[in-house]
């Protein structure tokens, strides 16, 4: 689909519609997915993503699966890179210990149902995979640099367990919002996620702030080049505000009319 400056169209400032930009880019945002869904699109990835997560959790929960299994989501940089590489596809599944369940899969079924409405199957398992073992490479290797103390990463992180799906819902997030110019939203994303590493410094900090960039690039990538120069995927936004508002527009006339005629009479007499 062409993103067009969805939440900052013109024809809201000739109806009543929220004041504060960042309520007017997350209506745009539902709109934008509403009207994707009733096109056929369906978050086919972020429900069956959901759904393992809780599998999985259950199967732990219940001593389903054996211990080596389970294990193989344990991902740590002190492990030997062939290692760590071989069990980030589990660790997707698996959320980090200061993260309940119930708000890891919340995450994967709105950041991942949302991406794969708006930006397509194909560029939300990239950006996601991408973002996933990029920033857990990145944590690694600043890990192991000599400069890592900087960042507050001290040898002891190195045990530490990595974030599970948050770094790859954090790179759908942040591509998400770039690519529809949802400039407030990526902006407040970037800044919580940064502010949050800095004051609890370590592997998690780090890796939310690579996933960042690496799904604010792809975002970027995305809008310039493949928006622009593919074939629209959907009809412009423009038009699916203009039938929205105008028939929001009419009810309101329709209504003011109806009172206008029930209080003539009255004044008359």
């Amino acid at each position: 689909m062409q993103f067009a400056d969805v939440a900052n169209d013109s024809t809201l400032d000739h109806v009543s519609t929220p004041k504060s930009g960042l309520v007017r880019e997350l209506l745009g945002l539902w709109l934008l997915a509403r009207h994707r869904f009733a096109c056929g699109a369906r978050p086919w990835l972020g429900i069956a993503t959901t759904v393992t997560s809780v599998l999985v959790a259950t199967f732990l929960h219940f001593h389903i699966l054996r211990p080596d299994l389970w294990r193989s989501g344990d991902v740590y940089a002190a492990l030997p890179l062939a290692s760590e590489l071989a069990r980030l596809p589990m660790s997707l599944f698996l959320p980090t210990a200061y993260l309940p369940l119930w708000a890891a899969c919340l995450q994967l079924l709105v950041v991942i149902g949302l991406g794969e409405l708006i930006l397509g199957r194909w560029l939300t398992i990239v950006v996601a995979l991408v973002g996933h073992v990029g920033s857990t490479l990145i944590a690694r290797f600043l890990l192991e640099s000599v400069h890592g103390h900087v960042l507050g990463l001290v040898p002891a992180l190195a045990h530490g367990i990595d974030t599970g799906p948050s770094a790859a819902t954090a790179a759908v997030g942040a591509c998400l919002l770039v690519s529809t110019r949802m400039n407030r939203c990526a902006l407040l994303l970037s800044v919580s996620l940064i502010v949050a590493a800095l004051i609890t410094r370590g592997v998690d900090g780090v890796e939310h702030t690579a996933a960042i960039l690496i799904g604010g690039a792809a975002g970027v990538v995305d809008y310039l080049v493949i928006s622009r120069f593919s074939a629209p995927r959907a009809p412009s936004s423009q038009g699916l505000w203009s039938a929205y508002f105008s028939r929001l527009l009419r009810v309101t006339r329709s209504l003011r009319r109806a009172v206008m005629g029930q209080r003539v009479p009255t004044d008359a007499g």
